[in-house]
């Protein structure tokens, strides 16, 4: 969870004409206008929320974005299929499409079967990068409903205790809705952090610190390519002796729900040339359990009584999941999403190349 920094001196660009632009490349790439724009508004909403470690950074270089679309691996036009289902639940297959526009459908689907049944799950095959998983949690909570959603990545983090890589950042999200304020939403990776802020410190010239990644050998390191030199995240914990189990639980719990369920297999087996992922999706009616406004009334006292808390030393506020998301999309709406160098060179590049000019910066920024 980070907050938006009012000071960053970074050049900052409106969210619509980021989203403008983005569905601009994505057509360019194949992609039916429509899908285009809805796979666009998911990913500018992660830099509107501060996740820049799953927003439009990747669209030039990251294999489940525009690199995929000229490999072949990212389908600009998948033929969802589905491979089994029940009222309440479904296997898909999602044809190698864009993650972002095939995990907005899976939790829209899994909508529907909630809304007629109490709850929808789905899981998810042959898919690809998905984005911020907070972004398909929080549909939920958008509709009165509590919202999950994980996915399982190829392994890039060691096993508590371990020093080989065995499971990926295997993200969770989880959602809910609270009376008159925004969404609670928990958004994390089960890795000490998620491998996009290993890339930021990158293009930021930043060295990382102990307890995120190891080399090889198990020793902490300060190098945030260590991934790409053999080394490793760390467990949700770090370490054994700080809990680090824990973390490392949750991540292969991810992976058995959104890779071994639907049949994608375990994150292990990933091909890493076509960076297949599966994906897990749920959502439940609320009035399914008790009345709809008493449970969000009740959502209200606690996170109101938990803000209300005492501040640990040099912290500000108590915050809840989901504050920080919400704080960052006020600051952003009106101001403009901050952009790193690298990445504004990396968008015009990939610009030029599609024929969508890259917008200029908010005056004056």
């Amino acid at each position: 969870m980070a907050l938006s920094d009012p000071n960053d001196p970074r050049p900052r660009y409106r969210a619509e004409d980021l989203r403008a632009y983005t569905t601009g490349v994505l057509a360019h790439f194949g992609m039916p206008a429509e899908d285009a724009a809805t796979a666009a508004e998911v990913l500018i909403d992660a830099d509107l929320s501060g996740i820049e470690s799953h927003g439009i950074a990747h669209l030039p270089w990251h294999r489940g974005y525009a690199p995929g679309f000229k490999a072949g691996v990212v389908n600009p036009k998948p033929n969802i299929q589905v491979v089994r289902e029940s009222p309440v639940s479904a296997t898909w297959d999602a044809d190698g499409g864009l993650g972002v526009l095939t995990s907005y459908k899976a939790m829209a689907a899994c909508l529907e079967k909630a809304a007629t049944t109490g709850m929808g799950m789905i899981a998810v095959r042959n898919g690809r990068h998905f984005g911020a998983a907070g972004y398909y949690a929080r549909m939920a909570a958008e509709r009165d409903m509590v919202g999950m959603a994980m996915c399982n990545v190829p392994p890039i983090a060691v096993a508590a205790g371990g020093l080989d890589r065995v499971y990926g950042t295997n993200p969770i999200a989880f959602g809910a809705p609270v009376e008159g304020d925004h969404p609670f939403l928990l958004d994390i990776a089960t890795t000490a952090v998620a491998g996009g802020k290993l890339e930021i410190a990158a293009r930021q010239g930043k060295e990382i610190p102990p307890g995120w990644a190891v080399n090889a050998d198990g020793t902490d390191s300060s190098d945030p390519r260590i991934l790409a030199q053999g080394g490793g995240l760390l467990p949700l914990g770090s370490r054994l002796s700080t809990s680090s189990h824990k973390g490392y639980g949750l991540g292969l719990m991810v992976d058995i729900l959104s890779g071994l369920l639907p049949g994608a297999g375990s994150g292990l087996w990933t091909d890493r040339r076509t960076l297949v992922q599966g994906h897990w999706f749920a959502a439940w009616r609320i009035d399914a359990f008790r009345d709809v406004d008493e449970f969000k009334s009740d959502m209200k006292r606690m996170v109101d009584t938990i803000r209300a808390t005492r501040p640990a030393p040099g912290v500000e506020r108590v915050l809840i999941p989901g504050d920080p998301e919400a704080l960052a999309q006020i600051d952003r709406r009106a101001n403009g999403v901050p952009l790193d160098q690298e990445t504004i060179e990396q968008l015009t590049t990939l610009g030029l190349e599609c024929q969508c000019e890259f917008p200029g910066p908010v005056a004056g920024r």
